[in-house]
């Protein structure tokens, strides 16, 4: 088989872009170890620096007979699919074609017949997976961008000054707003500087800026170098998802707040490794409890060292390069 890999993924304002970072983290480490990657997907405006092949919006039936016949044309050696739109049924067809073929999964929903599962979730070694497929379960595995392999260990200031906000790119469920005017109410918020992150895709940018106008410790950062933004940081509050991890891996404390069904496990977890407390829904937000957490996490140096090193214990950021030299063995082993 050729060296050729194939990434089927999609990622915009409406459906959030973790999919797409995970893989761009991996199609890096893929390239970076001798492969060629290829994305196949509906948003190729928001893949930058590889190569990609457009496909039409129709999806099901229609769309994997267009990708089998793209990847018997470009004599890919494996298909990889980061998307919550596929059946048992449609897998079980991927996983029938005559290349490798990779699941990459967060909710375990049916047995898996693909000849990879990757779930790098720290929750996924707890899920009963089923199915032939080899399962690279747990941290190890988890799917982050390079800047976040190997931070330096970090050591908490002894005071709390710079408290981040951050959900994500588009921040769908509009929480900030929501955030921000029950912050307000925070007996010590003019006592801290707050950083919020108003990603590139934002609908609500112009009712956070109004809500902010007259605050000066208010900062906004539009699309900005967040790894810079979470090393300065001394907390942070964000969307229980895939930036989650990037905070613990920098060793910031996290107040997670869950946003989508696949965030539920995640906040349970990280807050029973130590490295986050869960607010639990955003719906659900309990603004005594969000303020207690706050008083207990900026009054304790203590405290945030503890979780400060329970999160880069857990997390080394080096998981897509053990997953893409486990794949790339066994394309070479199946050549």
């Amino acid at each position: 088989m050729d060296n050729i890999i194939a990434i089927r993924a999609d990622g915009n304002s409406e459906t959030g872009f973790g999919h797409l970072m995970r893989m761009k983290a991996l199609a890096r480490e893929l390239v970076k170890q001798g492969a060629e990657v290829i994305f196949l997907s509906r948003n190729p405006e928001n893949i930058e620096g590889y190569r990609v092949l457009q496909l039409d919006r129709q999806g099901g039936n229609e769309e994997e007979l267009l990708l089998k016949e793209i990847l018997m044309n470009m004599q890919a050696g494996m298909l990889i699919i980061d998307s919550y739109e596929y059946t048992q049924e449609r897998l079980d067809r991927a996983g029938q074609l005559d290349l490798l073929s990779v699941y990459i999964d967060d909710l375990n929903r049916h047995p898996f017949n693909t000849d990879f599962v990757v779930n790098g979730n720290l929750y996924a070694p707890g899920l009963f997976y089923q199915g032939k497929a080899r399962f690279l379960l747990g941290i190890k595995y988890l799917l982050m961008r390079k800047e976040f392999a190997r931070v330096p260990v970090r050591l908490p200031n002894p005071g709390t000054e710079h408290v981040l906000i951050t959900f994500g790119a588009a921040d769908m469920e509009n929480i900030t707003p929501g955030l921000l005017h029950e912050l307000k109410r925070y007996a010590q918020f003019k006592d801290l500087h707050w950083h919020v992150v108003v990603g590139p895709v934002f609908h609500n940018t112009a009712e956070i800026e109004a809500m902010v106008r007259d605050y000066p410790n208010v900062t906004l950062h539009y699309n900005p170098d967040i790894k810079k933004l979470m090393d300065f940081c001394d907390i942070s509050i964000s969307a229980a998802g895939s930036t989650a991890y990037e905070l613990a891996a920098c060793g910031v404390p996290a107040l997670l707040v869950v946003a989508a069904d696949n965030q539920v496990r995640m906040a349970r977890e990280a807050e029973r490794q130590g490295m986050a407390f869960n607010l639990g829904w955003y719906h659900e937000l309990d603004a005594a409890k969000l303020f207690s957490i706050l008083d207990s996490l900026i009054n304790n140096q203590a405290l945030r060292g503890k979780m400060a090193n329970s999160g880069q214990e857990l997390i080394d950021g080096r998981g897509a390069q053990r997953v893409a030299a486990i794949l790339l063995d066994e394309m070479k082993a199946n050549a």
